[in-house]
């Protein structure tokens, strides 16, 4: 958050104020903070700045009541408490727009330690943006081409995220021998069995935020602890230094995870079979050559591109 000319007191006097509706001092709120909600999606989650705009809206339409401050009790610093405000309203943001997850950049330096692409290289976010609404067309154009019994093995397999068309349904009605209405009840049930998995997901999603916000917090005790040569600064510097690497590698293993699929939901084949009364085996084979098919149109697309 950004230096302002307020006391840590005069902060929480004016939260305190906030929450209880001061129009006030939620003017003032917003004219300390305004900034940082704005970037509080692209530093943390490396969102566009036209997403960012839309956020910050959201979001203040959301804080201007004064409602939210009044679960601030000061078990936490106000800092950790605001960022988990900001990253629980990013989540109902994104829910409410549908919009697919995004991916965190990051890149490694020589020391080992992620850094940050926004911070450290020229801006490429729209070009990333246009890119990632192409792909996704293509994607989409793909899937249409394939043949609908190996698209509905795909589509099952990745239900949680994909919906299945009248024509898909109507499909897999007839090859079962049971009802659409049937088959949407079974894929509805799944849903919801495997959004506990996606609860599983968030807080590793809330695990790397949460790493974000520890390695601001000892960046800004080094500042504070670990400044001169004195022997009390050098101890500082070298625990710091040491919980810091820590910390990067702990979040650098989390975000490799997410980048490599690991909290992608997925269809246990189990499930897949017994809505399609075929074998767990056969599930996998179809899924397999689903996948090298897409992969080698998605090839060619792009090379004709």
């Amino acid at each position: 958050m950004k230096q302002t000319s307020y006391t840590t007191e005069e902060i929480l006097e004016i939260v305190k104020a906030c929450g209880a509706g001061d129009e006030k001092a939620l003017r003032t709120f917003f004219d300390i903070y305004s900034q940082d909600i704005y970037n509080f999606p692209i530093r943390v989650f490396h969102l566009s700045e036209d997403d960012a705009s839309d956020y910050y809206i959201y979001a203040f339409e959301r804080l201007k009541t004064g409602k939210r401050f009044k679960s601030f009790v000061g078990k936490s610093s106000f800092k950790t408490w605001f960022f988990s405000v900001l990253r629980n309203l990013l989540i109902d943001w994104q829910r409410t727009k549908r919009e697919v997850k995004t991916q965190t950049i990051s890149k490694v330096n020589k020391e080992g330690k992620e850094y940050s692409t926004i911070e450290d290289e020229p801006d490429k976010r729209s070009e990333a943006l246009a890119l990632a609404i192409d792909v996704s067309d293509q994607f989409h154009s793909v899937l249409s081409t394939i043949k609908i019994e190996n698209r509905v093995v795909f589509k099952l397999s990745f239900v949680y995220y994909l919906h299945l068309d009248p024509e898909e349904v109507h499909y897999i009605a007839e090859k079962t021998n049971r009802s659409e209405e049937e088959i949407r009840i079974e894929i509805l049930r799944l849903r919801e069995e495997l959004s506990g998995r996606e609860e599983e997901n968030l807080k590793m999603e809330d695990k790397i935020t949460s790493l974000y916000l520890n390695i601001l917090d000892l960046k800004e005790q080094k500042k504070a602890k670990a400044q001169g040569d004195s022997v009390e600064a050098q101890y500082y510097k070298e625990r710091l230094d040491h919980a810091l690497s820590k910390k990067y590698e702990q979040r650098k293993k989390l975000i490799e995870k997410k980048q490599k699929g690991h909290f992608l939901v997925r269809t246990p084949y189990r499930e897949i079979a017994k809505i399609l009364g075929i074998s767990e085996g056969g599930v996998s084979v179809t899924l397999l050559r689903v996948l090298e098919k897409m992969q080698k149109k998605m090839h060619s697309m792009a090379g004709e591109g």
